[in-house]
C-alpha cells in the first residue's frame, strides 16, 4: 500500500520504529524519453519495462531489469530455472495493491556505488552498467525492445528502508521516497510503501488483515493505488 504526500508523513509518524534510522539509498531510473512524446507519455514504464539504479553508503549497488507487469509465457525455463548466478539474482513474484494484481520478474545484478554515481554524475556512460544477462533477459521477456543507447537517466529519487518493521503480527517493509521540488510542482514530493512478503497461500487473508491493522492506526490507504514508481517517474519526467 502506497500513502502519497501528506498520508507518507503521517505513516511515518505512526509506523517507523525510528525517524532517524533504515537504509538510506539513492534511487535512479532510465527512460526513453524522446522530445517528440506526448506530456506523460513514458514509453518503457508503460510497456511494463522498469530500470532501475540503486546506490547507498556502506553497501553494494545494484542495477534492476523488472517486467510488471510480466507476462509468464515470456519466461523460458532459463529464467524460470534462474535464481542466483555470481553477481545476478532472479525474482519472480506477485505485486498487490488493492484490487490491482500483477506478476513482476526481476533480473538484479549488484555493482559498487561509485559505478553508479559516475553514470550519474555524467562522467561514466549509461549503457554499458546493465550486464549482458540483462540484455538477454530483456530481450527474451520484454513486450518491446530497449534501446540501450537511447535511455535517459532520471533522479535521483531519496530513499529511507526499515526492514522487519512489526506490526501486531504483521512484519512488513516500509520505503519512503522523496523527491525534490521539479519544475511544475511547488513542493517536494514523498511517498510511504507499506509492502509484506508473503506466500501465495492465504495471500488474501494476509492483505485484508494488514489493511485493517492500518486502520487501526489511522491510515486509511487512498483508493486508486499506483505505484511508487510510477509517481516518482511522472514527476521526473515532467521536469526532464
Amino acid at each position: 500500500m502506497t500513502f502519497p504526500g501528506a498520508g507518507a508523513a503521517a505513516a511515518i509518524r505512526a509506523l517507523a520504529p525510528d525517524q532517524d534510522g533504515g537504509l538510506r539509498r539513492h534511487v535512479y531510473f532510465c527512460e526513453a524519453l524522446a522530445r517528440s512524446r506526448a506530456p506523460g507519455q513514458l514509453p518503457l514504464l508503460d510497456a511494463g519495462v522498469i530500470l532501475r539504479l540503486r546506490s547507498g553508503s556502506g553497501r553494494a549497488a545494484d542495477v534492476t531489469a523488472r517486467l510488471r507487469p510480466c507476462r509468464r509465457s515470456r519466461l523460458t525455463d532459463r529464467w524460470l530455472d534462474f535464481r542466483e548466478q555470481g553477481a545476478h539474482a532472479f525474482r519472480l513474484d506477485g505485486h498487490w495493491s488493492g484490487e490491482n494484481r500483477s506478476l513482476a520478474a526481476s533480473l538484479v545484478s549488484t555493482c559498487s556505488g561509485a559505478a553508479i554515481e559516475a553514470v550519474a554524475s555524467g562522467t561514466a556512460p549509461l549503457a554499458p552498467v546493465f550486464s549482458d544477462c540483462q540484455r538477454t533477459f530483456l530481450a527474451q521477456c520484454a513486450d518491446v525492445p530497449v534501446r540501450f543507447d537511447a535511455l535517459r537517466l532520471l533522479g535521483p529519487v531519496h530513499s529511507v528502508r526499515w526492514s522487519a518493521v512489526r506490526l501486531d503480527h504483521h512484519e512488513v517493509a516500509l520505503e519512503h521516497w522523496t523527491l525534490p521540488a521539479t519544475p511544475g510542482t511547488d513542493a517536494p514530493l514523498d511517498w510511504l510503501e507499506v509492502s509484506e512478503r508473503v506466500p501465495p497461500q492465504g495471500a488474501e487473508l494476509v492483505q485484508a488483515s494488514l489493511t485493517s491493522l492500518l486502520r487501526t492506526h489511522g491510515l486509511d490507504p487512498p483508493p486508486g493505488q499506483h505505484t511508487k514508481t510510477r509517481g516518482a517517474l511522472e514527476a521526473l519526467a515532467g521536469g526532464a
